[in-house]
């Protein structure tokens, strides 16, 4: 009888940290962002993501909903809204 090769079963990815971010409007962005679970950039990957958002809208971004950091299926930090919401600088006071 001949033998019959098992398959091996697929490596898992562990390739770099996928940002996944829902804006205010339901739009959904996914951007692979370098990195490791221990050291990611959150503010790339919400440029990234703005970006994304943008090129596939072809409008100006609204806010973040909320937004996580995921690889291989499992979600290792997420972000609510406020979390997201970029440092606005006071206007400077009338002199």
């Amino acid at each position: 009888m001949p033998k019959t090769k098992k398959q091996a079963a697929p490596a898992p990815l562990f390739g770099s940290p996928t940002f996944v971010a829902t804006f205010v409007d339901g739009e959904v962005t996914r951007m692979t962002v370098f990195g490791t679970p221990d050291d990611v950039d959150l503010e790339r990957a919400k440029r990234l993501a703005r970006y994304a958002y943008e090129s596939r809208t072809k409008k100006t971004p609204p806010a973040f909903l909320k937004a996580h950091f995921e690889q291989a299926g499992v979600v290792f930090r997420a972000y609510s809204a406020v979390e997201l919401e970029d440092e606005q600088e006071d206007p400077e006071a009338p002199q």
